[in-house]
């Protein structure tokens, strides 16, 4: 027994060791959490629009973070005619650089990571380093639950790093993406529910622009976010959520009654009900009235606190009662149209009215 115990104990160590790899070889991480045990032989890519940089092993030797060998990864950029390089050394270490040697960013990364390229018409425009905190196993509506983004830009002729830290969603609103002169990716946003438990982490969606001539832009008016991406092929939650955000009370009122049944049956598969409190988290004029008449639609639709309850004992997260969605249905398209969005969630979307009402944001109610 002791024979075969130290036979297992030998082969073990010898799998665990260096000597499973070589020098010059490329390792990849695949975003599989911040600090993976595991190594891939092939890169992450993600629709044509990121791509893993190799991890190249250097040295046979433990690196400073007790990893069993040393690695650098590298990718640069040409922004009219000058080269911008970014090095990542074991995992880590990024350092941003000019072709004159010069360093624009320095940076410990708080996990392990490579370098994702983010590319636009087959050219990289940007970086990111990060994970996905789960592998994907859990909250895979999101590819990275945190990812530093760089941007190189030019500002006056000068070369400058803008940077974001964000939760990446690339495979959930692809199809969505118009191709255009920039790139237009989305931030996967939590939308708070009435209690940390009923919170939809990183199932909402920010959209923002990407390019090397103004670097991020998080501050995009919907009439330019119209034109560089098709809203109506987000999955429906992700459609109401972002004509919510934008306040477009007119198509929220035509993609309701146009598509109600397919709206719902989205709703009662995807995303858990979870009545709005009638507390705002941001700043709104005319609060009272509107939780006021808030409150009288639950009452007419008989969306009482025993009713809930009951949903709750009984396990029904997710789909909401056909009986009840039909009295919601018939009461919704009563009305030929609304003109005050509130309106519209109380009488259309009661049920799911925090994932309507919490996707508008704002400022802060402090």
């Amino acid at each position: 027994m002791r024979k075969i115990l130290g036979i297992f104990f030998i082969i073990t160590f010898w799998i665990n060791t260096s000597n499973a790899f070589e020098e010059g070889q490329n390792v990849y991480l695949n975003a599989c959490g911040s600090d993976p045990n595991k190594y891939f032989n092939s890169p992450l890519i993600i629709n044509n629009i990121l791509f893993e940089a190799p991890n190249k092993i250097v040295k046979l030797e433990e690196s400073k973070y007790e990893r069993e060998f040393q690695t650098l990864a590298t990718s640069t950029i040409n922004l009219s005619g000058k080269k911008i390089t970014i090095n990542l050394s074991n995992f880590r270490d990024v350092v941003i650089i000019n072709e004159k040697g010069n360093t624009l960013e320095d940076r410990r990364v708080s996990g392990a990571t490579s370098i994702y390229e983010i590319k636009h018409q087959g050219k990289v425009v940007a970086w990111g380093v990060g994970w996905h905190k789960h592998c994907k196993e859990g909250y895979a509506h999101v590819d990275f639950t945190a990812f530093r983004l760089f941007v190189p830009h030019l500002d006056d002729g000068e070369i400058k790093i803008q940077n974001k830290l964000i939760k990446l969603k690339i495979n959930q609103v692809e199809e969505a993406l118009i191709d255009s002169d920039t790139l237009i990716l989305a931030d996967g946003i939590n939308i708070n529910g009435n209690s940390g438990a009923s919170t939809y982490y990183y199932h909402g969606a920010s959209f923002f622009e990407v390019d090397n001539k103004n670097g991020i832009n998080f501050d995009l008016e919907f009439e330019e976010l119209n034109k560089k991406i098709d809203i109506y092929k987000l999955n429906p939650a992700l459609i109401l959520s972002t004509l919510a955000k934008y306040k477009q009370v007119a198509k929220l009122n035509d993609y309701t009654k146009n598509n109600f049944d397919k709206i719902y049956e989205d709703l009662n598969n995807n995303y858990w009900w979870d009545v709005w409190d009638g507390y705002f988290i941001i700043v709104i004029e005319n609060e009272n009235e509107i939780v006021n008449k808030f409150l009288e639609t639950l009452k007419k639709l008989s969306i009482t606190y025993e009713k809930r309850e009951k949903l709750y004992e009984a396990k029904l997260y997710y789909a909401v009662p056909k009986d009840e969605v039909e009295v919601v249905k018939k009461n919704c398209l009563s009305n030929d149209g609304y003109k005050d969005i509130f309106e519209l969630i109380g009488n259309c979307y009661p049920w799911h009215s925090s994932w309507m009402v919490h996707s508008i944001g704002g400022e802060p109610n402090y």
